[in-house]
């Protein structure tokens, strides 16, 4: 299908105070909001929070993570999504229909819920005629597990960070959909 992808990052790194965990890094995330469109369903690949993770253990949430150092938002939001789904954005969007793109974020926030960062929004609607397979590269500590799950049922739950929130103002203000079942697809 396709190779596996080798990025040129440096990860950032972490330095104890007095027993706490501080993250030296450049305190932007990226979160990939991905949608995959199946005729006239969408569905959306979440992960579980591992043990390992410093917040919202245990809950699912979109793929995403820190811009590290020596690469672009467009490498960090591939390198995130092939880290903790398994999926290789590159070889997707080559080989299938995409709306949206991974130069222009739709939104850029920063708020103190999201510990001061800012937070770059990409949104990927991908169509296919069939889910592929999610398999994490990282450890269970970080990804416990993943499965796609229908869009409405990831609005109506409780995601980490209020992704739910997150994938339903993309949804609205990006793809112009609604829950009544109007859609631009």
């Amino acid at each position: 299908m396709s190779e596996p992808l080798v990025f040129k990052n440096r990860p950032n790194q972490p330095i104890v105070v007095e027993g706490k965990t501080y993250w030296i890094s450049r305190s932007v995330t990226v979160v990939p909001v991905l949608l995959f469109a199946i005729e006239r369903q969408l569905y959306v690949p979440l992960g579980k929070r591992g043990i390992d993770m410093p917040n919202e253990q245990g809950k699912w949430g979109l793929p995403g993570g820190y811009l590290d150092f020596d690469e672009t938002t467009s490498e960090a939001v591939i390198r995130e999504v092939y880290e903790e789904t398994g999926l290789n954005l590159p070889y997707l969007m080559a080989h299938h229909r995409v709306v949206g793109d991974l130069e222009h974020p739709y939104l850029i926030e920063s708020r103190p819920l999201y510990l001061q960062n800012v937070s770059l929004r990409f949104p990927l609607m991908i169509f296919v005629d069939e889910l592929p397979p999610l398999a994490a590269k990282v450890g269970a500590g970080e990804v416990e597990e993943l499965r796609w799950v229908p869009v409405e049922e990831a609005i109506a739950q409780d995601l980490a960070f209020e992704h739910h929130l997150l994938i339903q103002h993309c949804l609205e203000t990006y793809f112009c959909w609604n829950q009544a079942g109007d859609r631009t697809l």
